[in-house]
């Protein structure tokens, strides 16, 4: 009997955090999608829905251009094909009132920076009870 192998999808501009996604995904020998803002990770994660390849958890960035963390949730969430893959929030945000509005669009969590790629797998594989 195989496991199923984890996908993530890892969204955040910062090139040293999407290469802590890629040594993430080493760790949990998870596929990864890797985008570096809201925009392109929406359509990565919708062409890869498509192909179904569904990630297991979505880890994104607040603050990002062309399309927010906010405004990412809340696509995703819309969307029937992806409104049930669990959201993670990265952010350094302190601001509540941004909290609530992620919590409340749906986000299941949130991950603090700096980001540490062992602790990042920890939670992917305690998120998903792995």
């Amino acid at each position: 009997m195989s496991t199923k192998k984890i996908t993530f999808a890892g969204i955040d501009d910062s090139k040293m955090n999407r290469m802590i996604f890629e040594e993430t995904a080493t760790i949990l020998k998870a596929d990864v999608i890797i985008a570096s803002d809201g925009l392109d990770g929406l359509n990565q994660i919708i062409n890869s829905v498509e192909a179904n390849i569904i990630p297991d958890v979505i880890i994104t960035d607040i603050n990002m251009p062309n399309m927010n963390g906010i405004e990412l949730i809340a696509k995703l969430k819309s969307n029937p094909a992806t409104k049930y893959i669990p959201i993670l929030v990265l952010t350094t945000e302190t601001d509540f009132n941004v909290k609530m509005q992620g919590k409340n669009l749906g986000a299941a969590g949130w991950i603090t920076k700096p980001l540490d790629p062992e602790e990042i797998a920890k939670i992917i594989l305690k998120f998903l009870k792995k």
